[in-house]
C-alpha cells in the first residue's frame, strides 16, 4: 500500500509507547530552539508526526516502524517551528541544516539492509561524512547567494571552500535537480512543498535529494574519507 492510499485511512489512535517515543525525539530539539519555545509545543508538533507515521506506515516496505516514525516526527517538528517567525537567524539556520541532513539520513535508513561487514560499514561512514559536508556547503552557498555576501566558507579543519564554485556546479545539474536545490536550500520550502513542486512523494524526494547530493559531491571533487585501518593482527 502506497502513501496515496494511506491518506484514506482513519486517524490512528496513539498508545503510551507512541507518545513516549515522541517525547524522546522532542527532547532532542530543546537545545536547538530558544528557551521561549514551550516543550509542550514541540510535543504537539511531534504528535502530529507520529499520527502521520501510524497512518502511512506500510510494513511491506521492510522498514522498522520506529525508523520510519523517527523522521516523520522530526519533520513535523521542523514544519511547526518554521511557522515561528520570531526564531533568531542562527536558530533557524541550525534547524534548516538539521532538516536537510535528516532528509539525507532518511533515505539512507530506508535503503539499509542486512548486517554490513566492518569494512563496508567504515566505507559507508566515510561516504556519509563527505555527503554531509556537501549539505553544509550547499546550505552556506544558498544563504550567501541570497544575501550577496563573500562566497567562501570555513569547513571543519579550517579548510576554506569557494562557495561560488558550489553555485556554479549546482547550475550544471539537471533542471529537476536544480529545482530541488532551489526549493530546499534557496527558498527554504518545506519537504511537502518541495515534493509537490517536483511531483514526488516524501520517500522519492528523500532518494532524489540523496542522489543529487552525491552527484554534487562528485562534481566538487570531495572524496569520501578512507576507512580507518583495523587493528594489527
Amino acid at each position: 500500500m502506497g502513501e496515496g492510499s494511506a491518506e484514506r485511512r482513519e486517524a490512528p489512535q496513539l498508545d503510551d509507547s507512541d507518545l513516549e517515543f515522541v517525547r524522546k525525539i522532542a527532547r532532542c530539539f530543546v537545545k536547538l530552539v530558544p528557551s521561549a519555545v514551550p516543550f509542550d509545543e514541540l510535543l504537539s508538533y511531534g504528535t502530529l508526526g507520529m499520527m502521520d507515521a501510524r497512518k502511512r506506515f506500510d510494513p511491506a516496505r521492510g522498514i522498522p516502524f520506529h525508523v520510519f516514525a523517527h523522521y516523520r516526527i522530526r519533520g513535523a517538528i521542523y514544519d511547526g517551528l518554521r511557522e515561528l517567525s520570531w526564531l533568531s537567524p542562527n536558530a533557524y539556520k541550525r534547524l534548516r541544516t538539521r532538516e536537510r541532513s535528516d532528509l539525507y539520513m532518511e533515505s539512507l535508513a530506508e535503503s539499509a539492509s542486512g548486517n554490513p561487514s566492518r569494512t563496508a560499514a567504515a566505507q559507508l561512514i566515510g561516504q556519509v561524512a563527505a555527503d554531509m559536508s556537501v549539505v553544509y556547503l550547499t546550505t552556506e552557498a544558498a544563504a550567501q547567494a541570497r544575501e550577496d555576501r563573500p562566497r567562501a566558507a570555513t569547513m571543519p579543519g579550517e579548510d576554506i571552500c569557494d562557495l561560488g564554485r558550489v553555485l556554479d556546479e549546482v547550475a550544471k545539474l539537471s533542471e529537476q535537480e536544480r529545482l530541488l536545490i532551489r526549493k530546499l536550500y534557496v527558498e527554504d520550502a518545506s519537504l511537502s512543498e518541495a515534493g509537490k513542486a517536483l511531483g514526488l512523494s516524501r520517500s522519492w524526494l528523500c532518494r532524489f535529494h540523496a542522489a543529487t547530493i552525491r552527484k554534487l559531491r562528485g562534481r566538487l571533487g570531495i572524496a569520501a574519507a578512507d576507512p580507518a585501518p583495523g587493528p594489527a593482527p
